[in-house]
């Protein structure tokens, strides 16, 4: 019994996390990827208060689900910080067949998981689409840390670099690239800025993740805001 009355308040806090937002409700329902449903709240939180004159960045995309739930709420909040991406839609822990099965590996699953992300981005951001860059988190943030100009996904040409206002770090697992990530997006994160761990609760399976997590709330320069459960900070 205790067991079915803790599921039931599972799902109804994930149903509650998922907000009021009709747009947000509607796209959860249609769209493919995975987003847990508390990190919206943090997104929200993080939109309405970042600090001006930032970029939002994203790393890891997969088909998109929360770059376009990103995008949105820089327009519902009246925000005109652009909304830039990386992922290299190669997938880790893909070393065996998923089921005997399927090869999630395979070039043609990274070539189909590619395409989705344009069509969505094309479908749910139209004109404000982000600029994502094909490459991984170290290559990204080499090039942002440069300045430099790269191409993004949709042939467009943009130069990357400047302040960041909000980072999501949904990439690799490992706990040596969450932290090195963490510490490229560290360079560029602004005083008031914020930063949201994907899959670094405690329990979730990921300890890479919750360990860099773990560690930057000790950390004097950062904020714990809230747990979604994700951990979800502010730069001080």
């Amino acid at each position: 019994m205790r067991s079915l009355v803790r599921q039931l308040r599972g799902w109804a806090r994930r149903w509650r996390d998922r907000g009021s937002d009709e747009y947000i409700r509607w796209l959860l329902s249609v769209h493919g990827g995975f987003l847990a449903p508390g990190n919206i709240r943090a997104f929200e939180h993080a939109l309405r208060h970042m600090p001006e004159g930032g970029a939002v960045v994203e790393i890891g995309s997969f088909l998109g689900l929360s770059t376009n739930i990103l995008v949105y709420l820089t327009v519902k909040h009246h925000r005109p910080h652009p909304v830039f991406s990386c992922d290299p839609w190669a997938f880790e822990e893909t070393e065996r067949l998923i089921g005997g099965y399927f090869d999630a590996g395979s070039a043609a699953f990274r070539d189909y998981a590619r395409q989705v992300f344009v069509l969505n981005a094309t479908a749910f951001s139209g004109p404000r689409k982000p600029f994502t860059i094909e490459a991984f988190s170290d290559r990204f943030l080499d090039l942002w840390a440069q300045g430099a100009e790269a191409q993004d996904v949709f042939g467009r040409t943009v130069r990357l670099g400047g302040p960041v206002s909000f980072a999501y770090l949904d990439g690799a697992h490992a706990h040596e690239v969450v932290k090195a990530d963490v510490a490229g997006l560290d360079r560029h994160l602004m005083p008031g800025g914020f930063l949201l761990l994907d899959d670094s609760a405690e329990g979730a399976g990921f300890e890479g993740v919750t360990r860099v997590a773990v560690e930057l709330a000790r950390d004097p320069a950062y904020e714990l805001v809230f747990k979604t459960p994700n951990y979800f900070f502010r730069k001080r």
